[in-house]
């Protein structure tokens, strides 16, 4: 009798769990499958080389030329006696820097200039190159003395209103 009482739970527990497991795989079954991470119908599997880039992302565009480019007309070619500037003339005030900031530190002040694609610090006094100095410094205007006197006031740039 208590043999066949241990079969009859046996058999009562394995049936129990054939229940149960065919309930989870019916479940299973129901439940819509989960998005896959990869988009398997935008992948390229060996149909052919991938294009060479049009153009390195890294690199800025070459700026378009001007509207003054595209319809210059052709003139008497330029001689070298032209284009020099006469021996008593000064020197044309010809920096080319940007005014990016200033820092205020232990009660000096540094500008901060964009030059040939670098950044330097700069102090009221200072040469940026030789013949260009800086005669004035605020948090809004830097001025340079160019090598002829003259003097030329870069504003700081960046700031919108």
């Amino acid at each position: 009798m208590a043999t066949e009482r241990a079969r009859l739970w046996t058999s009562l527990a394995l049936g129990a769990g054939m229940v149960a497991l065919t309930l989870a795989l019916a479940a299973a079954q129901d439940r819509p499958a989960a998005k896959p991470l990869v988009r398997r119908d935008l992948l390229v599997f060996g149909k052919a080389p991938a294009a060479p880039p049009v153009r390195d992302i890294f690199r800025p565009r070459p700026a378009a030329p001007g509207p003054a480019a595209a319809f210059r007309r052709a003139g008497p070619a330029a001689t070298p006696e032209a284009a020099m500037p006469a021996a008593g003339t000064p020197p044309a005030f010809d920096l080319a820097i940007s005014y990016i900031g200033s820092v205020k530190s232990g009660g000096e002040t540094l500008a901060l200039i964009l030059r040939g694609g670098q950044t330097e610090s700069v102090r009221e006094g200072d040469e940026i190159v030789p013949g260009y100095k800086v005669i004035r410094l605020t948090a809004d205007v830097l001025v340079v003395q160019g090598p002829g006197g003259e003097t030329r006031t870069f504003p700081k740039q960046g700031d919108r209103p």
